[in-house]
């Protein structure tokens, strides 16, 4: 995939106030950053609160052959998925979902084998969303505060969602890589708000 065209869809998102004013060629560092943490190419991944494709669409540009889920609450920001998917001619392999975390992860469990995520939500919120899509096995990639620090992830709490911490980044950009060491149990993710209202650790 041209880069040109990529960042022109970053451009996009940017104008469209989906990340922040920073240089384009920034925020698509950032996104390609997580490559130096992942498995290998991932066989279907899930990029949770999507919002202007960072860091999914950029993670889909480098990996052709892998299938993508972006996912995303708010219209707007799929709506202009979508249209991006569409212009980079990803949309065999690329879907993208209105929905929030909690109500699709209770129908779509085990389905992938990464998930990744950028600003979605605090340590226990995005661990809470992103367990139940993946697979035994499977990773969750979270970018994190400069500096990164270990201890925002709860072991206990982590367990319960059968996930533990396998590597940490200090960066920049800062990283976590937390493993999907047994399946996470049916009860989780909990109804729609209580992750953030009601979190598993603080």
């Amino acid at each position: 995939m041209a880069t040109d065209l990529l960042d022109e869809v970053l451009a996009q998102a940017r104008e469209l106030g989906f990340f922040g004013p920073g240089p384009v060629e920034a925020q698509r560092s950032h996104a390609q950053a997580f490559d130096a943490v992942l498995d290998g190419p991932p066989r279907l991944a899930v990029d949770l609160g999507s919002g202007g494709g960072v860091p999914g669409l950029v993670l889909a540009s480098r990996h052709p052959a892998s299938r993508w889920l972006l996912v995303d609450a708010m219209a707007k920001r799929t709506a202009f998925l979508r249209a991006a998917v569409e212009a980079l001619g990803f949309g065999d392999r690329v879907e993208v979902c209105t929905a929030r975390a909690e109500e699709l992860g209770r129908h779509r469990r085990g389905i992938a084998d990464l998930v990744v995520a950028r600003g979605f939500g605090p340590p226990a919120v995005t661990a809470e969303c992103a367990a139940p899509f993946l697979q035994v096995g499977g990773a969750l990639v979270v970018s994190e505060p400069p500096g990164g620090a270990a201890d925002r992830w709860d072991a206990a709490g982590l367990d319960w969602l059968g996930l533990a911490i396998d590597t940490v980044t200090a960066g920049p950009p800062a990283l976590i890589r937390l493993r999907q060491t047994h399946a996470c149990p049916d009860t989780y993710p909990r109804r729609t708000g209580l992750p953030r209202k009601r979190p598993l650790w603080h």
